[in-house]
């Protein structure tokens, strides 16, 4: 359940890209972001010897629309106040970098190497904000209609 926690938030979480504002920016890498997460958590069944086909196949939709982004402007505002425009410009920065760097990952990796945070904002608080504005159940509602939430299930319990 960790993994698929990390995973979550991962999917959830923003990132950055060449765009004119931080939530254009936010969703250009929120959305190759949650891209690799996914692949992280295909990988991650088929090294424990599990069939990922399924889950390939109900791969949810990582494109924004309307909802995203008001979630996604909820959770930009809710980090600048906290912390500040310049601090939340470099999570963006650094989310950018690290995306690439996401093609290989596992996903404990993915945890273990993902300090994005700006300054004065705790895990706990983002956790928190990201459930606030929505950000969290989008993806959950993604991945239970597409049927990823279930195949996901099935391929690690070895069914």
């Amino acid at each position: 359940m960790k993994h698929l926690f990390i995973a979550i938030l991962f999917a959830t979480c923003p990132a950055a890209a060449i765009a004119e504002t931080q939530l254009e920016r936010l969703e250009v890498i929120s959305e190759r972001m949650t891209d690799a997460m996914f692949d992280a958590m295909i990988r991650m069944v088929e090294r424990d010897g599990g069939n990922a086909t399924p889950m390939r196949e109900a791969i949810p939709d990582t494109t924004w629309d309307a909802s995203y982004r008001d979630a996604g402007a909820c959770l930009l505002d809710r980090f600048t106040a906290a912390s500040s425009v310049t601090a939340v410009d470099k999570m963006l920065d650094d989310m950018e970098a690290f995306v690439p760097q996401m093609a290989d990952m596992d996903l404990d990796s993915m945890g273990d190497d993902a300090t994005f945070l700006p300054e004065g904002i705790s895990e706990d608080f983002s956790v928190s904000v990201n459930q606030e504005c929505g950000l969290t159940g989008i993806m959950m509602d993604r991945m239970d209609e597409s049927g990823f939430m279930a195949a996901m299930m099935q391929s690690m319990s070895g069914n």
